[in-house]
């Protein structure tokens, strides 16, 4: 830009100035839209397609527990056969709420012919439409709940229409917005001749500009020490206000500074702000220099990103967390378990496992139906949850087994916490009068060894407190 274009003053410039200018602002025009063409297509669509994929990996993950378990009751091969074809046409039969469109479009078992009591012909099931292309596809394997062995794999092909209708209108909506600006950046060339002669109209351009913008914009002083102006989404969002110099200022402003948002010339960070209205928010920071009449300005722009983080936390959860019973699952347990031991090795640190199941849980829901099987689960991890210790890590392992990790704990005391919880369940009043609940637990301390064995150890301990006649806890000595 030559060294006598600039935006002060209130001369007349030449008309190739007011092109020059007209061009730059077509060209930020541009810019604009290609930011949101970029934004929509790496950050917005492939966020809403990963959520969309890790919910249907988390429902796939969800339902192949319950194959797991109808594939190891003891059932003739027929009778078996029927249950597994009804069990997959119910997870085809669950639909969105909103659109009613079925989560699941097909679902394909492949099974051990040795572990699996089928006929040969059945080993490979198939159940829903043939049309699976663009679905989520996920590959669960199954094991045995007991003697964890792999019996099968299932393979879930999740719909995915609504997925592209939603990223369909909003494509059609950014197609709109985008010609909407190409007209404004039209309209606003044939007048810019005239519009732009004085420094106050520019400013004032330049003002609405900004006003118009959704979100929090600022551009700070040339010496980068306070915000020259700032459209009223930042006035709100940071609690702007004069101060008795003339300077926008607010104690929310003044925290960014102190946590070094000005540090770096060019950046682009999440951070965490106190709002005037007490809320703690994320929101996206993007500091970026332009220049403004030939000087170099800081500019400042803020898209509050808190309820993506939001989501991501929920994901986050759902993905570590059992669905009835709201702790951990087995996936997490194995991911803490194999820290406290890498912890236990790097410091010389105890660390001790109790696994425990439910005595004849099955009878119970034989006996009582599934729904006070739930409940019994859900109280239990409840009382689980009171008896353990804060630094302790406790979860679901499968079916009606429970897995409790305990850092920096020996035996003994793993042992004394097993014994509360096992007491505290045996007196716990349940929903039917005539219900009583027990478990049989073991109790293993890590010797150096690896998960697996540790594992082993505490399954085998248990398995012998089930023979020893169920109800108590035994630890290894």
């Amino acid at each position: 830009m030559p060294s006598d274009s600039r935006f002060s003053g209130g001369a007349i410039r030449s008309f190739r100035f007011e092109r020059n200018l007209a061009l730059i602002f077509a060209l930020l025009g541009v810019l604009l839209e290609a930011l949101i063409a970029g934004y929509w297509l790496l950050v917005l669509e492939p966020a809403l397609r990963d959520d969309a994929e890790s919910r249907a990996h988390a429902l796939a993950q969800a339902q192949a527990r319950g194959i797991e378990v109808l594939l190891v009751r003891d059932l003739p091969a027929e009778q078996l056969l029927n249950a597994l074809e009804t069990r997959l046409d119910a997870i085809l039969l669950i639909k969105e709420d909103e659109s009613g469109q079925a989560l699941t479009n097909q679902i394909r078992l492949e099974l051990d012919p040795d572990r699996v009591n089928l006929p040969l012909e059945a080993m490979s099931l198939r159940r829903g439409g043939t049309d699976c292309s663009g679905c989520f596809v996920t590959e669960v394997p199954l094991y045995h709940p007991q003697d964890y062995a792999l019996i099968g794999v299932a393979t879930f092909y999740a719909n995915t229409r609504s997925l592209e209708t939603l990223l369909a209108d909003v494509r059609t909506n950014l197609l709109i917005a985008g010609g909407l600006i190409l007209l404004f950046i039209v309209v606003a060339w044939g007048g810019v001749a005239r519009l732009l002669r004085r420094l106050r109209e520019s400013e004032s351009n330049l003002s609405n500009l900004l006003e118009v913008v959704p979100f929090p914009i600022l551009q700070l002083q040339a010496d980068g020490s306070s915000i020259q102006r700032a459209n009223q989404a930042a006035m709100q969002y940071l609690g702007l206000a004069s101060d008795g110099s003339g300077r926008l200022d607010s104690l929310t402003w003044q925290a960014m500074l102190a946590d070094g948002l000005l540090a770096a010339a060019d950046l682009q960070r999440e951070v965490q702000i106190s709002t005037p209205q007490g809320d703690l928010r994320w929101a996206m920071v993007s500091v970026s220099q332009v220049l403004l009449s030939g000087v170099a300005h800081r500019l400042i722009s803020l898209v509050d990103v808190s309820e993506l983080k939001a989501t991501q936390r929920r994901l986050h959860q759902a993905a570590n967390t059992d669905a009835l019973t709201k702790i951990y699952n087995r996936r997490y347990l194995f991911a803490r378990l194999s820290e406290s031991i890498e912890r236990a090795d790097r410091e010389g640190s105890g660390l001790s496992v109790i696994l425990f199941d439910l005595d004849h849980f099955k009878q119970i829901n034989d006996s009582f139906g599934h729904a006070i099987g739930d409940q019994v689960l859900v109280r239990v991890a409840e009382l689980m949850r009171q008896c353990v210790r804060e630094s302790d890590i406790c979860g679901r392992y499968g079916g009606e087994e429970f897995l409790v990790i305990l850092p920096s704990a020996p035996v003994s005391v793993a042992f004394d916490i097993a014994e509360r919880l096992r007491t505290k369940i045996e007196a716990e009043q349940w929903p039917r009068p005539e219900l009583r609940v027990n478990i049989s637990g073991g109790v293993a301390a890590y010797a150096g060894s690896t998960i697996d064995v540790l594992l082993e150890t505490a399954d085998r301990l248990l398995y012998q407190a089930k023979r020893a006649g169920r109800n108590q806890i035994i630890a290894e000595h």
